[in-house]
């Protein structure tokens, strides 16, 4: 038994999310995105009521795009009386990747620590240095 993952966002980033991650490791059942669109917070928590409630699934982590935005703060109050629901903000595919295909390696809290610090280290800043040339001076 895993945990049921829900990817949450503003327009187009969950959707994306999971498409990509699919991509590189084939379709995930317990994989959902739900995002706030045009139609507002009441379409959005339509679309939330229509995902499948498994009770196989231990556990419910939703993935927000941003702290405290609307998406995920109205994802984790619509599942809060579900049974256990963690939300983690600040969604990376890095992230995305490691909490699918740990989950069921790992107890939830584990899970969530060891990708959120995975996803941290993927973070890297490259400076590529000019070194003052330009095409002119070929």
């Amino acid at each position: 038994m895993n945990d049921r993952i829900i990817l949450v966002s503003h327009l187009g980033l969950a959707t994306g999310m999971k498409k990509a991650l699919e991509f590189i490791v084939g379709e995930q059942p317990q994989l959902h995105a739900v995002e706030l669109d045009e139609e507002g917070i009441e379409h959005f928590k339509k679309k939330l009521s229509l995902l499948p409630n498994d009770s196989q699934f231990k556990s419910t982590i939703i993935l927000s795009d941003i702290p405290s935005g609307s998406p995920g703060a109205t994802a984790y109050s619509y599942f809060a009386e579900s049974g256990d629901v963690r939300l983690v903000s600040g969604m990376n595919l890095p992230l995305v990747l490691d909490l699918v295909l740990s989950s069921e390696l790992k107890q939830t809290e584990d899970l969530i620590t060891d990708a959120i610090t995975s996803a941290k280290e993927t973070i890297q800043d490259y400076t590529i240095h000019s070194n003052g040339e330009t095409e002119d001076d070929f």
